[in-house]
């Protein structure tokens, strides 16, 4: 493969390796915009997930083709809306660790965006490079044209140097993980990253195959991968016989809209059986008064039943 012309500097680093160790993991995610988490499902919790997983896969597989607008491909899967279909995948965005490396990168009020599966089934194809804080405007300076926000669109980015910028860019909002749910190897179509691209500002160009050099974020069943949301990746080809079952579970500050909306999508069964700490982070609590129903200091937003309608005076 011809590299481009800029250096590559993670070619003459210690790229991140599998650990626990919390410290490494959290400098790990600063320096190079991820890091791997050793054994963070362990075997009955993994054999928990994949069973549900697979069996709520291949009964949606036969109901729809609904696609995860970040990829399209007929072949890969795309499973949402997960705290509805299982009770085993609250464990993953309670999981110490995890919530540890969100906390440290973006801070303690964070909110959950999403928990949803990413299946590479065989034949899936490449999927374009891109980030999932796509939709933050970079700071400009004074005089410069403001960028239209609402004018944004995925998939857009037309960069080819991941390099450090060299001015201000937009901060973390969002902090992703992808749960290896089986093993994720280059075969089965592993996830691939663009080592430090978290720093550099940009959107990648979104042309595949990939013009910018990657590599693979592949390891065992169980294994998670915990990554900036700024750092360039996408899904690779599964050339094998195999489907590649991953979740992603993604946080982002209380400030930003979440990709999957539980106020309305969230089952009543569920919110029901739940603590007001969980489904606090799922965005049923306000933050500094906004998302409020009504009552700006209520701890749990009211349901539309509750919320104070037209008043009339006797």
């Amino acid at each position: 493969m011809k590299h481009n012309s800029y250096p590559l500097r993670w070619q003459d680093e210690d790229l991140p390796g599998p650990t626990q160790h919390l410290e490494t993991l959290c400098a790990d995610l600063e320096r190079f915009g991820y890091c791997i988490v050793e054994r963070a499902l362990e075997e009955n919790s993994l054999r928990a997930v994949q069973d549900r997983l697979v069996e709520q896969a291949s009964v949606e597989r036969k109901m729809h083709s609904m696609k995860n607008p970040a990829n399209t491909d007929p072949v890969n899967q795309w499973v949402g809306m997960l705290l509805n279909k299982g009770d085993i995948f609250f464990e993953l965005i309670e999981h110490e660790i995890y919530c540890a490396l969100v906390e440290h990168l973006i801070g303690p009020d964070y909110q959950i965006s999403c928990v949803d599966a990413q299946i590479q089934h065989p034949g899936a194809g490449t999927m374009p490079l891109h980030t999932d804080q796509w939709w933050m405007p970079q700071p400009v300076l004074p005089g410069e044209r403001n960028p239209k926000l609402s004018a944004m669109t995925r998939g857009a980015g037309t960069c080819l140097n991941p390099a450090p910028a060299d001015r201000p860019i937009a901060p973390a909002a969002v902090v992703n993980a992808m749960w290896m749910i089986t093993d994720f190897s280059e075969e089965t179509g592993a996830t691939r990253i663009v080592p430090m691209s978290h720093l550099s500002g940009q959107e990648p160009d979104a042309s595949v195959p990939h013009k910018v050099p990657t590599v693979p974020a592949a390891g065992p069943a169980g294994t998670a991968i915990v990554f900036d949301a700024r750092l360039w990746h996408g899904a690779a080809p599964n050339t094998s016989n195999q489907s590649r079952f991953g979740v992603t579970t993604v946080a982002c500050g209380p400030q930003f809209r979440a990709l999957e909306n539980y106020s309305r999508g969230l089952r009543p069964d569920v919110f029901a059986r739940n603590s007001s700490e969980r489904v606090q982070r799922l965005g049923f609590a306000t933050w500094s008064s906004y998302g409020h129903t009504g009552d700006p200091e209520a701890q749990i937003s009211a349901g539309s039943s509750d919320v104070t309608g037209e008043l009339y005076s006797t």
